[in-house]
């Protein structure tokens, strides 16, 4: 440790005096915005008026949720990189712009031909038939069997494929599942588990032996429902090695027709009991899909300051993106409607550059920082930190220059004082660099994790071997819903994490390098996932960036089950227990539907030869 080498903290009141001033900024007319766009030429406002400002225009709907491929996200980018041209950042992406582009899938195109024969009825692309954005390519005619709703789910006793043959078949299903909207049921019935997404649904039929999947809507809670067209399916767009689409209750009334059903009586019999009621069909089907996949090209947006030795480097970043119109991520998926984001990031966007405004002029006319600080509004982030993830593989400055790298990331809705800071544990020294910090100022109530892993673009970083540290305020009702909007956002307390950040950067840039340390795994960071304290855990970490072909691991967990495996970072896993993997989709499938505990066969790809590995499954921290 060179704890004790350590140059003392910036004075919070004197920070806070130099704050306090309030010179004004001026936030000059944004540079490259749509020709539509308008806004004031000057606004001159303090640093702490200027970030409502911000919040304000990336959530506003005009910014279409800041979704992937959308025009709003290019005006928000655009928005972004006035700033920092304004600021005097210099540029950090290409051809002396502000802007890191590459190219990524945002969605699907429906081709021809495209649709469905089945029980004398034909339907093109409608009203009642629709391919899922997951579906591969082609035309299969074949038998039909009905599977319920497509569950195999040991841990609910219950599997709707018990003493049903599906090879070479294609499959009925209903969505959701069995006993929805009730209490009691073996499911829930008031929350929806895994089992119910329509991919998990794909990937068990496939692995049953189905080539094909079709999904209708159960009658009792969703009669008359129009179907969803590919792009608002919820499965992502990377192929589920089946042909899979939507049907009409009419379509699939016909096709139980001869076995003496229709739709709402099959799912009362399996409702009602929670008991799998599947059957081979007389009829077979033809079904014909076509889709292209869409590509975008998307962009980070970097900007820094140099600093006076070259060889030194912080990054402070935020995502930018968001969820478009909802979707896939949505936790109000029937909601088509621009999912604003304002907390989750519009407000880290804001800290992050308010960050920038404070070490710049007219606040520090003639200051110069000790490292290069680059400040990266990371787009992406929602679909797989791709921004940051592409960041790392192109850095402004060389990636073994990066010291820390601190991520914000929801910290607009501070309650109670609380402030969580992650990746303590990654560098030796943080934990007493966030007590002296807060301590001198600040004064919030800090919960801490030592993980660098998580799910934000810090992960990135960590998975490079840099140092990180990420600030979060918590999350709320509002999140990932259209519900999260600007007003609802806590300015003062924004503000407040706003300087603190500032002081923290100011804190590791007065100071020797940071000791690199690996850390553990721990439960808060796995509640933020969304996965904490339940389920098998393997404790890999996949690349998010390959989307085909397996699932590439960046890294592993030290101490976790895959590490005393002898699996390790570059390994591509094709095979899960007898589970093909072609994508994380595969993957999440294969792990979910096993037990901790358990004892699993692994496949990986290891400098282009297959190799076995036995691992004992633990418990999610």
């Amino acid at each position: 440790m060179s704890g004790n080498a350590r140059r003392p903290a910036p004075l919070w009141w004197l920070v806070a005096m130099v704050m306090a001033a309030r010179p004004p900024v001026a936030l000059a007319q944004v540079h490259e915005l749509p020709a539509h766009e308008t806004v004031p030429r000057t606004i001159d406002l303090p640093v702490d008026g200027a970030i409502p400002e911000i919040t304000r225009y990336l959530a506003d709907p005009k910014r279409e949720g800041r979704g992937v491929g959308t025009a709003g996200i290019d005006s928000a980018a655009a928005y972004i990189a006035g700033l920092m041209k304004d600021m005097g950042l210099t540029p950090g992406g290409e051809k002396g712009s502000y802007f890191q582009p590459f190219e990524v899938t945002t969605g699907v195109v429906v081709g021809t031909p495209c649709g469905i024969h089945a029980a004398g009825l034909r339907a093109g692309v409608g009203a009642e038939f629709q391919p899922l954005g997951f579906s591969s390519n082609g035309t299969l005619r074949a038998p039909v069997v009905f599977a319920g709703y497509g569950i195999t789910a040991p841990g609910y006793d219950y599997d709707d494929y018990a003493g049903l043959d599906a090879r070479d078949k294609i499959v009925l299903v209903f969505t959701n599942e069995p006993g929805e909207m009730d209490s009691t049921s073996r499911f829930d019935g008031n929350v929806n588990t895994p089992h119910s997404e329509l991919r998990t649904k794909a990937i068990n039929a496939r692995e049953h032996g189905a080539l094909g999947l079709l999904v209708v809507e159960g009658p009792l809670h969703h009669a008359g429902e129009p179907l969803r067209g590919p792009r608002a399916d919820g499965g992502g767009y990377m192929t589920s090695g089946l042909l899979a689409a939507r049907v009409s209750e009419r379509i699939a009334d016909a096709l139980l027709r001869p076995a003496k059903l229709t739709l709402e009586t099959a799912q009362r019999a399996i409702d009602g009991p929670a008991h799998p009621h599947s059957l081979a069909l007389p009829d077979s089907v033809t079904l014909t899909v076509t889709l292209k996949r869409a590509r975008a090209t998307i962009k980070n947006v970097v900007g820094w300051i140099p600093g006076r030795d070259t060889s030194r480097t912080l990054v402070i970043g935020a995502h930018y993106d968001h969820l478009g119109y909802g979707g896939e991520g949505s936790l109000a998926p029937d909601a088509r409607v621009p999912h604003t984001g304002a907390d989750d990031n519009a407000s880290g966007v804001a800290a992050m550059l308010g960050v920038g405004l404070s070490l710049t002029p007219p606040h520090r006319p003639s200051w110069r920082p000790q490292h290069n600080l680059v400040f990266c509004a990371f787009t992406g982030e929602e679909t797989g930190l791709l921004g940051s993830s592409h960041f790392v593989e192109d850095p402004v400055r060389p990636l073994e220059t990066v010291e820390t790298m601190l991520n914000m990331d929801m910290v607009g809705r501070m309650r109670d004082n609380k402030l969580m800071v992650m990746g303590v544990g990654t560098a030796a020294e943080f934990t007493a660099l966030i007590e002296n910090v807060n301590r001198a100022g600040a004064r919030f109530t800090i919960k801490t994790s030592s993980d660098g892993y998580g799910p934000s673009d810090h992960s990135s970083f960590y998975k490079r071997n840099v140092p990180v540290l990420m600030l979060f305020t918590g999350a709320h009702a509002d999140y990932h819903k259209p519900s999260d909007t600007a007003d609802k956002l806590n300015q003062p307390d924004l503000w407040r994490v706003t300087r603190f950040a500032t002081a923290l950067t100011e804190s590791l840039d007065a100071r020797p390098r940071v000791t690199y340390e690996r850390a553990k795994a721990d439960s808060l960071t796995g509640r933020i996932a969304g996965g904490g304290g339940y389920g098998a855990y393997l404790g890999t970490i996949p690349d998010y960036m390959q989307t085909e072909g397996g699932v590439l691991l960046s890294g592993v967990r030290q101490g976790g089950p895959a590490e005393a495996a002898g699996i390790k970072g570059g390994d591509v896993i094709v095979k899960f227990d007898g589970v093909r993997i072609d994508n994380i989709y595969d993957y999440t499938f294969a792990l979910r539907s096993r037990k901790p505990g358990q004892q699993v066969r692994i496949t990986v790809k290891r400098e282009g030869a297959e190799t076995d590995r036995i691992a004992t499954l633990g418990r999610r921290p």
